[in-house]
């Protein structure tokens, strides 16, 4: 028998000036903001919430809510768990991962917990699970079951959504440095800081996005510098190198002659006479 998700506790809350105990349950929790702003402290750290976000907290995570006396904040709340005695399963969650790969890593308990931004989607959803909790009997069980699919359906493409989108920029910011500082020395160290990223977790995306790593990207820039600067300046050959950031003149033609087959001052001799 497969688990499935299983509500065990869910309400509609205006908070006022209001301090919650930290605290942790078994439950995964979703805590959606319908108006206002809130504050929530968890690992140690406190998290910034305003309408339209949502946060979503893995079991036996501590976290505490936090409601400023001058912004009240209405939220809906629902805590859930992976239940393996229902009898009548809508999808298993095993079922659900074989189809949606991509919903697993919300159960990742190395991620403790994520915020995102709804499109409405979530809020939808969640409006209308919790109606049918609400009145919930054995003739709206498969209704309850399919909008708790839904809801993971639409977190996960949230989250992918986000993902992507943040990603874009992280790539962004790395390839204009690269794009300005070619001339130098380009560490990935550098560019993972700029980013706020672990260096692994940029190489994954960079070559992900642009289909080569990081150092490849970076020669492709130097040696398309130097073709540049080769054909439409006169620069010496010799000097070329330090303009594109390599350490040396001989490791540069070495470099250059395996991308192109030429020696720069062949590209030179060559390309100028056409």
């Amino acid at each position: 028998m497969g688990q499935f998700p299983k509500a065990v506790a869910y309400y509609y809350k205006r908070w006022h000036e209001f301090e919650m105990d930290l605290h942790h349950h078994p439950a995964i929790e979703i805590m959606y903001v319908m108006d206002g702003k809130c504050q929530i402290e968890i690992d140690d750290r406190i998290v910034h919430m305003r309408k339209g976000q949502y946060i979503y907290i893995q079991s036996n995570v501590k976290h505490r809510l936090i409601i400023d006396k001058d912004h009240p904040c209405r939220m809906l709340n629902i805590e859930f768990i992976l239940h393996r005695n229902k009898t009548t399963p809508y999808m298993s969650i095993e079922q659900l991962f074989q189809t949606q790969p991509s919903i697993r890593s919300l159960f990742d308990q190395n991620e403790r917990y994520f915020l995102l931004k709804d499109d409405e989607a979530v809020y939808f959803t969640l409006r209308h699970l919790v109606l049918e909790l609400d009145h919930q009997s054995t003739n709206n069980q498969l209704l309850i079951d399919n909008l708790m699919v839904q809801l993971l359906l639409w977190i996960d493409r949230n989250r992918r959504e986000y993902h992507e989108q943040t990603g874009n920029q992280h790539i962004k910011k790395a390839l204009t440095y690269i794009h300005e500082h070619y001339d130098t020395e380009i560490k990935v160290e550098r560019l993972a800081s700029i980013t706020h990223l672990h260096p692994s977790y940029l190489h994954k995306i960079f070559r992900r996005s642009q289909g080569m790593t990081i150092n490849q990207y970076i020669t492709k820039v130097r040696l398309e510098k130097a073709k540049m600067l080769l054909v439409n300046t006169e620069i010496p050959v010799t000097e070329i190198s330090n303009y594109v950031g390599v350490n040396t003149s001989q490791y540069f033609s070495n470099l250059f002659k395996k991308e192109t087959g030429l020696s720069p001052s062949a590209y030179r001799e060559h390309f100028r006479e056409i």
